[in-house]
C-alpha cells in the first residue's frame, strides 16, 4: 500500500488586466531624489528545515545602491504570496542593511514558499525560499486505533490528529479532525436540540419537595468496554432515583483475592457515566464498581465488574456486510454496506482502495458551421475508452465550457480513447460532432519540451527544438490554443529546426499557456504555462543578468585588535582574479600608508583595511567599492556620532590595558563570592607576576600587615587571591584594595563593601541561604505542630514569611513564627481543621524569593494531628499524675523506745489514694502504726515506741488515675546497750 501527499493551487480566470501581489514595477528614474535605485539582494536565506515547536530564522542582506541618507526601502515578508504581519509567533527585523525573519514557534502551518521583496521608488526585487516543517516527536503511543484522551477542560473544543510509528520511524500526520467539545454526552444531545419554546406557565412552590436531599441510589450495568495493558475503559448507567441536582461518580477498584475496595478518583467525582482508567498492573485482574453522589451523600456501590485482566485484548468486530458501490458524480462513488453485528463500542469502518496514476491530453475544437437561433454560449467535452460500446460515454465536466479547449486529466496511460464535442446556445445542447480518435493515451518517446531561458543581456525567451522536421514543415505558435498572429509581444525566430520566442516587453499581459506545433509532422507540440510566480522569477533573474551585483558573504564589519587597532573587512562569495578594489573614506579615495593597511586575499575572498588608531578625523563613512568586469559591488560602514565616540573610547581602552598587560596586572579584577558554607569570599586574577613582584592587601587605605589578625585571611593559590572573610557582618564594611608592583609596572584593584556593594553582597548570601533551605518537614509537640525547614546558615536580616492559603499570616499567641540555629519554623498552638491547607514559607534571596510549600493535610494532616494529640494527653498525664514531691527521709536510725514521726508531701489531680508499706505489705493504723492524710497534701506515720522488729523497708504508695508512685525509706532501730555490748568485744 501506498501513498501521496500534494497541494492542488486552483486560480480562477479573469479577463481583462487585474493587478497581482508581484506586478513588476519599472526601475526607473526617481525625481525626487534624482538617481535610480539598483537593488541586489545577497547572502540569501536557503531551502530551510524546522520541527514543531524550534525557533528559526531567516535573513539576507540587501544592498540599495546608490545610498541616499534618511531613505530607507520597504521591506515586506510573504508566505505562499501572503504577506506576513508581526505577531507573537512572527517577528521582522530591518536593520538598514539586514532583513530578518524570525518564527519563534514552528507549526505544520508555517511550511511554504517564504519571499522577501525590497520595494524602491525605483521598482522592486524578491527571492525565494521554501521552508519545511517537519513534525514534533508523538507524545502517546499506543496499539490501537482508538485512545482515551483525559485532562481535558469542560466546555472548551480540540481538534486532533493522528501519526502511524512503526520501525521506521513516525509518519506525517493525519488531517485534523473536526473541533470537540469536552462535555458530557447528555448535555451536547441536549445543546443540539435547540432551545425549546418560552414557558408562560405559573410556578407554585410546596413547603418541601421530595426529591431535595435524596441520597442517589446505585448505578447500574456497570461494563468494561475496553481493556488493554495501557487502560481500561468503564461505562454505566445512570441511577433510577437520583433528585433534581444530579449526580456525580466515584470509582472503585479491587485486587483480584483481596476484599479491599480503593477509590480511584479520591479527588474529584465525574460528571460523565465513562471513566479511563491507568497505570493498572498488566497482567493483574481487578474488578471495579461505580458509586454515586450529590450534596446529600454517597449512594450505595453497583454491582461489581467481576475480575478483569489488564493487558491488551479488545473484542474483534465481525466482518461487516457486501459493500454495494453507487454512482454520485463524476468524481466520486458511495458505497453502502451492512453493519458488523454484536460489535461492542464500534469506533468506525475502513474503506481501502488502490492509487492509479493516469496522464492527460488537451482536446481543441473549432465551433459549429450553424449556431441555430442563438449564437452558441459553452461547450461539453465527452469522452469513452475506445474499447467499450455507446454506452460508455460520460461527461468530462459538468459546467459549460467557454474555451475551444479543454485539458482532459486522470486517463489511463496505454488506454485508446475517443472524444466528442458538444454545443449549446440558449434553446438547448445541440447535437455531438464527429468522434475524435481513437488517441492513445502515451508520452511518445523522444519528446521534447518548451523550455525557458534567460541569455545574458537579461532577454527571456521560450525554446523548443524539434529533430523530426520535414519538407514544409513549419513551427507554429499558439497564446491559448489561439495562433499568435500579433508580433508586438512576441518576437519569432526560426533557425535549423530550434524555434525561439521572444518577450519583447514581459508584464501580465503574457501570462497564459503557450504551445507549439511543428507541421507536417505526426502531431509534434508541446505546451508551456507561464505564471505570474514564473514571470517574476524570469523578471528577478533577468535582472541579475542586465545588471550584475558582485555577491558578498557578508556586509562589511569592523572589530577591535590588539593595541587598539581597528580592522574593516568583508568576503566576497564569488569574484574572479580581475576583481578589484578601491578603498574609500567620505567619498574620497585613500591609499596605503602610515595611517592604512590594505590586503585583498583573492585565495579567500577576504578585503582587509587597518588602522592603528581612531582620531577625531575618522568620524564617517568607510567604503569597498569593487569592479569585476560587468559586476559592481559596493560595501561601507559609517562611524558617525555616539557610534563612532564610543568606538573611539574602546580603541584607547584597549590600547591601555595593553600597556597595563606588559606589567604584572589583574586578569580579573576584585569581586566576591559567597561559598555554599555561607562564607564570603573577596577574588580576583593575576596575571604576569614574578617572585619579585609586591601584593599589598589595605582595607580603608590602611595596610594589612604580615602579623595583622586578618592577614590569616589572605590565600594564593595558582595566581588566584582570595581574602575569606567568612561570616559576614557590619563590622566587614570597607574599601577593600589589592596592590601589585614591581619593576615592570603596577596595577591596583578595589572592591567597596560597603552601601550598594555591601547590599549586593547580602544579597547573594541570601540567595545560597534561601535555595539552601530544605523542603518543609512538619513535627509535633505536646502543644500542637510545627512546620520547619533547616538552612545551612541563618543571619538576621534575612526576611522570612509565612502564608496560608496563599494569605499572609499574621503572628498571634496561637500561631507563631520564629527561628532557632538554623531552623526557620512556625508552630500552631492546639491545632483545629481550619489550619489544614497550603503553607508556603517565603525566604528572600535578593530578588523575588524562594518558596517552600506543603499541603497540611491527608495523611500528613492525619500523623501530625494524631501524634500531638497523643503527646498533649502524655504531656497532661505527667503533670497530674500522683507522686510524692518530699518531706520523707532516705534512711531513718532510731533508737529503741522511741516514737518515729514521718510526713510526705502529695501531689496528684485528681487527688491520689495513699498507702503505707512496710516490707512490700500494707500497714493499717492502730495503736502502734497511727496513719494520716491531711488536707490532701500531707500524709504522715507515727510508730509509738519503736523496737527492732520494726526496721524494715517503708515506702509511701500514691495513686491516682494518672499514675502510681512510691516514696521509699529505710528504718533502722538499734539498742544502745547491745551497741555498747558490739563495741567492747570488737
Amino acid at each position: 500500500e501506498a501513498s501521496s501527499a500534494a497541494t492542488v493551487v486552483v486560480k480562477r480566470y479573469k479577463e481583462g488586466e487585474e493587478e497581482g501581489l508581484f506586478d513588476p514595477k519599472p526601475h526607473g528614474f526617481c525625481p525626487e531624489h534624482g538617481v535610480t535605485f539598483q537593488t541586489s539582494i545577497i547572502d540569501q536565506f536557503e531551502v530551510a528545515f524546522g520541527r514543531e515547536g524550534e525557533t528559526l530564522s531567516l535573513g539576507c542582506t540587501i544592498i540599495i545602491f546608490p545610498t541616499v541618507k534618511k531613505y530607507q526601502p520597504e521591506v515586506v515578508w510573504y508566505r505562499n504570496s501572503v504577506p506576513l504581519k508581526p505577531s507573537k509567533w512572527v517577528h521582522t527585523h530591518w536593520s538598514g542593511e539586514r532583513a530578518v525573519l524570525t518564527l519563534t514557534h514552528l507549526n505544520k502551518e508555517d511550511e511554504g514558499m517564504y519571499t522577501v521583496r525590497v520595494n524602491t521608488k525605483s521598482g522592486f526585487d524578491t527571492y525565494s525560499a521554501y521552508v519545511f516543517v517537519r513534525d514534533a516527536d508523538a507524545e502517546v503511543e499506543v496499539k490501537y486505533a482508538r485512545f482515551p484522551v483525559t485532562g481535558l477542560v469542560e466546555g472548551r473544543s480540540y481538534v486532533f490528529r493522528v501519526r502511524a510509528l512503526n520501525k521506521e520511524g513516525v509518519s506525517r500526520p493525519s488531517r485534523v479532525s473536526e473541533a470537540v467539545v469536552a462535555m458530557d454526552p447528555s448535555d451536547r444531545a441536549r445543546l443540539r436540540a435547540g432551545p425549546s419554546a418560552p414557558w408562560t406557565g405559573v410556578i407554585r412552590f410546596t413547603e418541601e419537595d421530595p426529591t431535595v436531599g435524596v441520597v442517589p441510589g446505585e448505578p447500574t450495568d456497570v461494563i468494561v468496554t475496553e481493556a488493554t495493558k495501557s487502560y481500561v475503559v468503564l461505562a454505566w448507567k445512570p441511577p433510577v432515583q437520583r433528585g433534581h441536582e444530579g449526580v456525580m461518580y466515584y470509582i472503585e477498584k479491587c485486587v483480584s483475592g483481596s476484599d479491599t475496595w480503593q477509590r480511584v478518583n479520591t479527588g474529584m467525582p465525574v460528571k460523565s457515566p465513562r471513566f479511563a482508567l491507568f497505570d493498572l498492573a498488566e497482567g493483574k485482574s481487578y474488578s471495579f464498581r461505580v458509586r454515586c453522589c450529590n450534596s446529600a451523600g454517597v449512594g450505595e456501590p453497583s454491582e461489581s465488574t467481576g475480575e478483569i485482566t489488564v493487558g491488551d485484548k479488545l473484542d474483534q468486530p465481525s466482518a461487516p456486510g457486501t459493500p454495494v458501490p453507487t454512482r454520485n458524480t463524476d468524481t466520486s462513488v458511495v458505497v453502502f454496506w451492512g453493519a458488523s453485528k454484536d460489535a461492542k463500542q464500534l469506533v468506525g469502518y475502513y474503506i481501502e482502495c488502490s492509487v492509479v496514476r493516469d496522464t492527460s491530453a488537451v482536446v481543441l475544437w473549432e465551433p459549429p458551421v450553424f449556431d441555430g437561433r442563438s449564437s452558441v454560449n459553452g461547450y461539453y467535452l465527452d469522452i469513452k475508452d475506445a474499447s467499450v460500446g455507446e454506452e460508455g460515454w460520460k461527461a468530462v465536466h459538468e459546467k459549460t465550457n467557454k474555451s475551444k479547449f479543454m485539458k482532459v486529466t486522470e486517463l489511463n496511460a496505454g488506454t485508446f480513447y475517443v472524444f466528442r464535442v458538444r454545443a449549446q446556445n440558449i434553446v438547448g445542447v445541440g447535437k455531438p460532432s464527429a468522434v475524435l480518435g481513437p488517441i492513445l493515451a502515451q508520452t511518445r518517446p523522444g519528446t521534447k519540451e518548451i523550455y525557458v531561458d534567460v541569455d545574458d543581456e537579461g532577454v527571456i525567451s521560450m525554446f523548443f527544438e524539434c529533430s523530426e522536421m520535414k519538407a514544409g514543415s513549419e513551427f507554429v505558435w499558439y497564446k491559448n490554443y489561439q495562433e499568435i498572429v500579433d508580433t508586438s509581444r512576441l518576437t519569432i525566430i526560426n533557425k535549423e529546426g530550434k524555434s525561439r520566442a521572444i518577450f519583447n516587453s514581459p508584464s501580465l499581459e503574457d501570462l497564459g499557456t503557450f504551445s507549439c506545433v511543428v507541421t507536417n509532422t505526426d502531431g509534434i507540440s508541446s505546451s508551456y504555462t507561464l505564471t505570474e510566480e514564473g514571470l517574476l522569477r524570469l523578471l528577478d533573474l533577468s535582472h541579475e543578468h542586465k545588471f550584475p551585483v558582485i555577491p558578498f558573504k557578508g556586509e562589511m564589519a569592523m572589530e577591535l585588535l590588539e593595541k587598539g587597532r581597528v580592522r574593516f573587512w568583508t568576503q566576497l562569495e564569488k569574484f574572479t582574479p580581475a576583481c578589484q578594489v578601491e578603498y574609500v573614506f567620505n567619498d574620497a579615495i585613500i591609499e596605503e600608508g602610515k595611517k592604512y593597511t590594505m590586503k585583498f586575499d583573492k585565495s579567500t575572498g577576504i578585503i582587509e583595511m587597518f588602522m592603528d588608531s581612531l582620531e577625531v578625523t575618522d568620524e564617517g563613512t568607510f567604503t569597498f567599492n569593487l569592479v569585476d568586469g560587468k559586476a559592481k559591488g559596493t560595501t561601507s560602514l559609517v562611524l558617525i556620532g555616539e557610534e563612532f565616540r564610543e568606538l573611539q573610547r574602546k580603541s584607547e581602552f584597549e590600547r591601555a590595558e595593553w600597556v597595563r598587560k606588559q606589567g604584572p596586572h589583574f586578569v580579573e579584577y576584585l569581586d566576591f563570592t559567597v561559598t555554599e558554607e555561607c562564607d564570603v569570599l573577596l577574588k580576583c586574577k593575576i596575571g604576569n607576576v614574578k617572585a619579585e613582584t609586591e601584593i599589598i592587601w589595605s582595607k580603608d587605605s590602611i595596610e594589612i600587615a604580615e602579623d595583622d589578625e586578618d592577614s590569616k585571611k589572605i590565600e594564593r593559590k595558582d595566581g588566584e587571591l582570595t581574602f575569606n572573610i567568612g561570616k559576614i557582618s557590619k563590622q566587614d564594611t570597607g574599601i577593600y584594595e589589592v596592590f601589585l608592583r614591581d619593576e615592570r609596572g603596577k596595577d591596583k584593584s578595589s572592591f567597596s563593601l560597603t552601601d550598594t556593594g555591601y547590599q549586593a553582597v547580602m544579597n547573594e548570601l541570601f540567595r545560597v541561604i534561601a535555595n539552601s533551605s530544605t523542603q518543609i518537614q512538619v513535627v509535633s509537640t505536646e502543644s500542637g505542630i510545627i512546620l520547619y525547614s533547616m538552612v545551612t546558615y541563618y543571619d538576621e536580616n534575612l526576611r522570612v514569611g509565612w502564608l496560608h492559603k496563599d494569605a499572609k499570616l499574621a503572628a498571634s499567641e496561637r500561631v507563631k513564627s520564629g527561628v532557632t540555629g538554623e531552623q526557620l519554623w512556625l508552630k500552631i498552638n492546639e491545632p483545629t481543621e481550619k489550619d489544614k491547607g497550603k503553607y508556603t514559607m517565603d525566604i528572600f534571596d535578593g530578588k523575588d524569593g524562594v518558596k517552600r510549600v506543603l499541603e497540611l493535610g491527608g495523611k500528613i494532616w492525619e500523623e501530625a494531628f494524631e501524634e500531638f494529640q497523643r503527646l498533649k494527653a502524655a504531656a497532661i498525664a505527667e503533670r497530674n499524675r500522683a507522686r510524692v514531691v518530699g518531706g520523707l527521709p532516705d534512711v531513718v536510725a532510731i533508737q529503741e523506745g522511741k516514737s518515729l514521726n514521718l510526713t510526705g508531701n502529695v501531689w496528684g489531680e485528681p487527688l491520689p489514694e495513699v498507702c503505707w508499706v512496710k516490707n512490700e505489705k500494707e500497714l493499717t493504723s492502730d495503736d502502734h502504726y497511727k496513719l494520716k492524710f491531711e488536707h490532701g497534701k500531707f500524709a504522715s506515720i507515727t510508730i509509738a515506741t519503736v523496737t527492732t522488729a520494726d526496721s524494715g523497708k517503708y515506702a509511701l504508695v500514691v495513686k491516682n488515675k494518672y499514675g502510681t508512685e512510691a516514696g521509699e525509706f529505710t528504718v533502722s532501730v538499734y539498742n544502745p546497750e547491745e551497741e555498747e555490748g558490739k563495741e567492747k568485744k570488737d
